[in-house]
């Protein structure tokens, strides 16, 4: 029997998906003949995200959703929303959910951290999941089938399992990311969910991020067991990963080029 191509015909969120690993994630979907929904904050970089992603794949499916998931008194309804667009825009029901969706996050030094900074990135990267996840529990069947080959897909980040220097103020989240991950494949099952954990990855925010100091591409490649830096396509294969593998739940995957071992 031929191998099957388990995400041909499937049905995919990707809250997140007009930059960085989410873009990836959707350009490698849309490849597998999955109908994709795609998410940003403004409506302008969705509309070329989608025009980007339509030329690449002139058969396929792409549509769409604005999403601001910045605010916690708008955070579950905007979800919401999202939801609903998906499931209409792509004409039934979900069969996979990834979330990429970031804040844009730097690095604060310990000294100058207050509550309320070392929280906002909470608002996104963890409410932001476990909010999905609880409209997924709430209304069965409505936004992701409830079979063991549907899958959420989160995404944490290596520095949760190797700090460095100046980084306590932010690493919270991520560590509460894939605790979050293992509590919702039990609450959800037998919809699988699991946690992508990369590495250094060179999206566009980290091309903004060292646009002044590019030397430090070569200290990431040379920090690494593969000698190499991280591009989204590879990392969206772990994305890919989780979702087609029915055994695969609860886990976090990690990405890292070998940086935690080198």
């Amino acid at each position: 029997m031929a191998h099957p191509n388990f995400l041909l015909n499937s049905r995919t969120l990707i809250i997140g998906g007009s930059s960085g690993l989410g873009f990836a994630v959707a350009s490698a979907a849309l490849s597998n003949g999955s109908q994709v929904h795609i998410t940003s904050v403004t409506a302008d970089k969705l509309s070329a995200k989608i025009t980007q992603l339509q030329s690449l794949y002139p058969t396929a499916h792409v549509s769409g959703s604005v999403a601001d998931l910045s605010s916690t008194e708008t955070l579950e309804a905007n979800l919401r929303s999202v939801l609903d667009a998906a499931v209409k825009e792509t004409s039934g029901v979900l069969d996979h959910i990834v979330y990429t969706a970031g804040d844009g996050r730097s690095r604060e030094p310990l000294a100058e951290a207050t509550a309320v900074s070392v929280l906002k990135p909470f608002t996104v990267r963890y409410l932001g999941p476990l909010l999905v996840g609880k409209l997924v529990a709430a209304n069965p069947g409505k936004y992701l089938n409830p079979t063991a080959s549907s899958s959420i897909t989160l995404t944490s980040g290596f520095m949760a399992h190797r700090p460095r220097p100046g980084v306590s103020t932010m690493i919270g989240v991520s560590g509460a990311v894939e605790v979050l991950t293992r509590a919702l494949a039990v609450d959800l099952a037998p919809i699988r969910v699991n946690v992508v954990i990369p590495g250094f990855v060179d999206t566009e925010l980290v091309q903004r991020t060292l646009e002044k100091n590019t030397a430090m591409l070569s200290v990431f490649e040379g920090a690494s067991l593969t000698k190499k830096i991280g591009t989204p396509e590879g990392a969206a294969e772990a994305y890919l990963f989780c979702m087609r593998s029915a055994l695969a739940t609860g886990q976090g995957f990690k990405i890292d080029n070998g940086a935690l071992l080198a």
